[in-house]
């Protein structure tokens, strides 16, 4: 039996009264993560259904009746998936009527919550920074979050966002459990502020991500591992790079080539800066050919263990 999944085919009929009921099986989750990727699969599976009406097809394989689309679904209802249903119906009566909308849910596969069960819960707790380089012309004025290397998608422009390091963007992901989505402001809570927003991030990263320091083969280059997700906003986390520098008993000349590959070396050491420089390249040049999204950032930053501050050092350059 076919479902929503399959295209140009009919997943089940019916005859009801003076209907011919056209039936879209749905058998998928609303889940916040991917309710875009699933409304734009019914809506694909719609058009099908709807060009079998509009052609005359539905009329000649039962004459008289009344085509009805008819979405069965598996799972609850969203109030995103309803509004998703909506939409549908009203594009159907903007466009000649030639059928009706109806969305159900076998109840064997209860019990159902239709429409009550939030797609989105703000939880404080599971909040985290997310830095990303600006990779505009002019960033004081103007954000660009992918490297122009990477295709950009579509960001929304409601998202919370801080400048911070001079060129870079600071914003805030939420755990989802199978992903992360980014906070925008109709997201924060009422009377939630980004300053609390900003607070709760940090306490969690602090409390949550283990950041490990490893040897990389050449002797005298460090780097910053924590699981693939958050080695990037170490650079703004101040105090792993005061423990670093102070087991050096120097201070720090940093790189970030992509965003899961911090890299570092003693600021005082000119070789072993120039080695880092020269891996820095490496793995930006390999990265913008075969993975262009993990793409960071060519600024190369100094961390000064007599301010505490990490900054862009305006000297040097990942030339790849």
């Amino acid at each position: 039996m076919s479902t929503f999944r399959d295209r140009n085919v009919i997943d089940l009929t019916c005859i009801e009264e003076n209907k011919y009921v056209l039936i879209i099986l749905d058998d998928m989750q609303w889940e916040f993560l991917d309710r875009q990727m699933h409304a734009k699969m019914l809506n694909e599976k719609f058009s099908d259904y709807w060009a079998y009406i509009t052609s005359g097809q539905a009329e000649q394989a039962r004459p008289g009746l009344r085509p009805v689309v008819r979405f069965l679904a598996q799972y609850s209802y969203s109030r995103y998936c309803l509004d998703f249903f909506e939409r549908i119906k009203a594009f159907v009566k903007e466009n000649g009527d030639p059928c009706d909308v109806e969305w159900t849910h076998d109840e064997k596969d209860g019990p159902f919550d239709d429409g009550f069960s939030d797609d989105y819960v703000f939880d404080k707790t599971k909040i985290f920074p997310r830095l990303k380089k600006n990779w505009a012309k002019d960033p004081l004025n103007e954000v660009s979050l992918l490297a122009p290397y990477a295709e950009s998608p579509d960001w929304p422009d409601d998202m919370v966002m801080q400048r911070v390091l001079d060129k870079f963007i600071l914003l805030y992901v939420q755990d989802l459990g199978r992903g992360f989505t980014y906070v925008r402001y109709p997201m924060l809570p009422e009377g939630f502020t980004v300053e609390q927003l900003n607070d709760a991030a940090f306490e969690n990263i602090v409390r949550d991500i283990h950041y490990q320091i490893c040897e990389m083969k050449v002797p005298g280059l460090y780097g910053v591992a924590c699981g693939g997700d958050f080695e990037a906003e170490s650079l703004v986390l101040g105090g792993i790079w005061g423990q670093q520098a102070e087991r050096l008993g120097d201070d720090l000349i940093i790189c970030a080539p992509t965003k899961d590959m911090i890299i570092f070396t003693k600021a005082g050491d000119k070789k072993l800066v120039k080695k880092l420089i020269k891996a820095a390249e490496e793995i930006f040049i390999r990265n913008r050919k075969e993975s262009p999204f993990l793409l960071y950032t060519q600024d190369v930053f100094r961390y000064t263990r007599e301010d505490d501050k990490i900054s862009i050092d305006p000297k040097l350059w990942i030339r790849p």
